[in-house]
């Protein structure tokens, strides 16, 4: 079974990967059991020995054997103290550790044209209904800004096996977010697939000393016709978007001057970052890491990434869970890379999971709501996510 189980990480400006084999260690962790993805054996191991191994993972170790932990959006209650129905038969993480690496090249893909059933759709009437509930939130009080997002289901009209889909969705260079990468898991049947272009934490070691960055991203506009330079004046002048990165530049300033007690600066305030179809605004915060730091301090302070639930972060996340009512899963989650003194985390933007039973894509998208945000925009925001994820099979197909 464990043959079936292996891990690609894009290498960012290269167009090749770093592809992980051979588990050693694996299993899905649930919130009262955890299962052995290599022996299939189920044991009563509940979630804290999950955060009792991540004690273990220092940052400034030297990892031999990569590890590769993804972490399910529904995790995220357990790290901020919220009792959640939604995880009580939710996988919350998957952990593998390889014995084998290697760089791969990346081959160009079959030129087969891939369309897409629409499994599930969403109307402006059902978005509008549930923005509605946002805005009286943030008219009460609740929370400042909430990111609602939505699930697609999606059934394409050819099945690639995980290979060529990787190749597939990674042949474009200029369409390949920097933090990319695919876990496949035969046991379950499963690609966990993401072109993210958002990072929740990257550690700098030093001789001496270390440091962490996180960047959140907030704020998209479309690459209109007149192509990317327009597309970035209109984002960066709107006050609104603007709003929107701040508000969460310094909620994760401050969770991370709560992880690390070193005062975090912000390096950048506001810089663009371009995916296919859109254009982005992202922020660069700083600060020195304790050098005795773990991966479960990392995990609770900053997971869930708060561009992806809002702020103030606990009580959007209890909000979010009573208006989307849907689990979330890999999508909105994050995936931790150990490797040598690699030590990076990214947040599961633009993901997938790939389900080769039932021959259906899971894909989510959405957006941040403010008092300034207006319904029909932030519909069509969600839509265009969704369209920066097909651009990847050069689909021709509308789904307004």
């Amino acid at each position: 079974m464990s043959e079936n189980i292996y891990s690609s990480f894009y290498l960012y400006k290269e167009h090749r990967a770093l592809r992980f084999e051979e588990p050693i260690r694996s299993f899905i962790q649930y919130k009262k059991f955890r299962l052995d993805l290599i022996n299939g054996e189920k044991s009563e191991k509940d979630i804290s020995h999950f955060f009792k191994d991540l004690t273990l993972l220092k940052m400034n170790q030297y990892y031999e054997n990569p590890i590769v932990i993804h972490l399910m959006y529904e995790l995220g209650y357990s790290c901020v103290n919220l009792d959640s129905k939604n995880d009580e038969n939710s996988p919350l993480a998957i952990f593998i550790e390889y014995s084998k690496s290697q760089s791969e090249e990346i081959y160009p893909a079959a030129n087969q044209k891939i369309t897409f059933e629409s499994l599930s759709k969403i109307d402006f009437e059902e978005y509008k209904n549930k923005f509605n509930q946002v805005y009286e939130s943030l008219l009460s009080g609740e929370t400042y800004q909430l990111n609602l997002t939505h699930p697609f289901y999606l059934r394409p009209n050819k099945i690639l096996d995980p290979d060529e889909m990787v190749s597939r969705l990674w042949s474009d260079p200029l369409k390949v977010g920097p933090y990319a990468h695919a876990t496949f898991i035969g046991p379950l049947d499963k690609l966990y697939f993401s072109n993210s272009p958002e990072c929740l934490f990257q550690i700098l070691n030093k001789s001496h000393s270390s440091r962490i960055l996180t960047m959140p991203i907030k704020g998209t506009e479309k690459i209109g016709k007149k192509g990317f330079k327009e597309s970035w004046t209109n984002l960066e002048s709107s006050k609104k978007n603007q709003a929107e990165l701040y508000m969460i530049t310094d909620l994760m300033r401050n969770d991370l001057t709560r992880l690390t007690k070193y005062p975090s600066r912000v390096v950048h305030k506001k810089y663009p970052l371009q995916v296919p179809g859109l254009v982005h605004q992202f922020s660069v915060v700083d600060s020195k890491l304790p050098i005795e730091t773990n991966l479960k301090e990392l995990v609770l302070s900053l997971f869930p990434g708060g561009s992806i639930t809002g702020a103030p972060k606990r009580n959007t996340m209890k909000l979010i869970e009573g208006i989307e009512k849907y689990k979330r899963g890999f999508y909105c989650g994050s995936t931790i890379l150990l490797y040598e003194n690699k030590k990076t985390a990214s947040i599961n933007i633009r993901s997938a999971e790939i389900d080769y039973g039932e021959e259906e894509i899971k894909y989510g998208a959405g957006g941040g709501i403010t008092l300034q945000s207006k319904a029909e925009e932030e519909f069509e925001e969600t839509l265009s996510k969704l369209k920066s994820f097909l651009i990847l099979f050069e689909l021709k197909k509308s789904y307004n």
